[in-house]
């Protein structure tokens, strides 16, 4: 028996959890993982306008927080340590986030931190092309310094029984960070590249931050079923 949990956060970031049942192990496996494409919004209309190259994520706190913990000011912290450079294409870290070992109880914080371990001292990197519905294609780097800490809590949360494996996936959907972008009005590099960063195309920047910041604090729209 295993049982598949979504919750609906913001429409930029989910949450899904599927527990299975093992012999010895209890605890949590974590994987991060990028959406490259929009949802139809209606039927025959196409919004599958992006063409990601890389997808870039550096993270150095990830911690799931326990019912009772919470109460007690978080004397006891259930977390994976270290840098992780996470490939949101491909689902895959460097190093592996894998499993980690938890006690059984309830589980329902979720709070990630990310850190500037990227080439350049950067914590996002995002690359790609954009196509307008009018066919012309721009092609764009985006990439931050910033730290952002992003937050989930649930009032059902995960119960983790001895024995049970909660496999975690946190989706993040590539092209709602660029809801708002006009493409048009950026300014290009002598390549034809469009770079948003801190020192170029700022307003576009801003835009991208913004949709991160709604992302950021997120409260669940719970779904559950079993199979």
């Amino acid at each position: 028996m295993k049982t598949i949990m979504k919750f609906m956060t913001a429409a930029l970031i989910m949450v899904f959890a599927v527990s299975c049942s093992k012999n010895n192990d209890t605890g949590f496996s974590l994987t991060f993982k990028g959406t490259t494409t929009l949802p139809i919004i209606k039927k025959g209309e196409n919004a599958t306008g992006f063409t990601f190259t890389e997808a870039l994520l550096g993270i150095k706190k990830i911690e799931i927080k326990r019912e009772d913990e919470m109460l007690n000011n978080g004397d006891t912290e259930y977390d994976f340590k270290g840098n992780y450079v996470v490939d949101l294409l491909t689902g895959t870290s460097t190093p592996s986030l894998g499993f980690a070992q938890f006690l059984p109880g309830t589980y329902n914080k979720f709070e990630s931190e990310t850190a500037k371990i990227l080439n350049g001292g950067k914590s996002l990197s995002v690359k790609g092309t954009f196509t307008n519905t009018g066919g012309i294609v721009y092609g764009f780097e985006f990439s931050t310094t910033a730290e952002i800490e992003f937050e989930f809590e649930s009032d059902s949360g995960f119960v983790l029984n001895e024995g049970t494996v909660f496999d975690m996936l946190i989706n993040v959907n590539l092209p709602l960070l660029f809801q708002g972008v006009d493409f048009s009005k950026a300014t290009a590099n002598g390549n034809g590249i469009i770079i948003i960063d801190e020192t170029s195309n700022t307003p576009i920047l801003s835009a991208i931050k913004n949709n991160l910041d709604h992302a950021a604090d997120m409260e669940d729209e719970h779904e559950s079923g079993k199979l």
